[in-house]
């Protein structure tokens, strides 16, 4: 099967969401359809992702279906300006707990970059195309953006149990930094004890 990769549209929202939250939904118990449906919503409804424009989103495609999705953070990124539903609305519509919930998974994501540092804030690829490559293709993309824009770091993090994308990166030439380690909630709510920064040098 041919694989394209290819930036993020506006028209991949929905999509893009859905794949994504594959990634994040692990991170939640328990991990069910319904949570991925609700979860999509709020961040759609919350703006938490923006969808009109987001530089940052590398789109991965089989078949016309997108098989994976990059998140990335870099200075001088383009977005659009998020769109959210009021407050009071969003509570009505998902309840205090769970918006707060989603909120607290958004947060590990949140990592704030050097002028020199292109940082991955998530790879995910769904889970229909996986031992296809994709994840590699979408390395080499990530590494040409980089060098196009100049920057000589790439940054990332990953679970201590994620050991299969742990030894992929080690593959690809990153490096560990620097390990933290979560708090009795955190290691709860993530399943794993800590989180690793890697980096790897253009």
């Amino acid at each position: 099967m041919e694989v394209l990769i290819r930036p993020y549209e506006e028209k991949d929202y929905i999509e893009m969401l859905n794949v994504t939250m594959e990634l994040w939904n692990l991170k939640m118990s328990p991990y069910t359809k319904r949570d991925i449906f609700t979860n999509t919503n709020i961040i759609k409804d919350t703006g938490t992702i923006p969808s009109k424009i987001n530089e940052g989103i590398i789109i991965a495609e089989v078949d016309e279906c997108i098989a994976g999705v990059v998140h990335l953070d870099y200075c001088g990124k383009r977005v659009s300006k998020p769109e959210s539903l009021c407050v009071l609305r969003l509570i009505q519509k998902y309840g205090l707990f769970r918006l707060l919930k989603v909120r607290e998974m958004g947060r590990f994501f949140e990592h704030g970059v050097k002028e020199d540092e292109l940082h991955i804030h998530g790879i995910v690829v769904s889970s229909k195309f996986r031992s296809m490559g994709i994840g590699s293709k979408l390395f080499k993309e990530i590494e040409s953006i980089a060098e196009k824009k100049n920057i000589k770091k790439i940054t990332l993090e990953v679970l201590d149990t994620n050991v299969s994308a742990y030894n992929l990166y080690k593959r690809l030439g990153f490096k560990d930094i620097s390990k933290s380690t979560f708090t009795k909630k955190q290691q709860k709510y993530f399943k794993s004890n800590s989180h690793l920064y890697m980096m790897k040098e253009l």
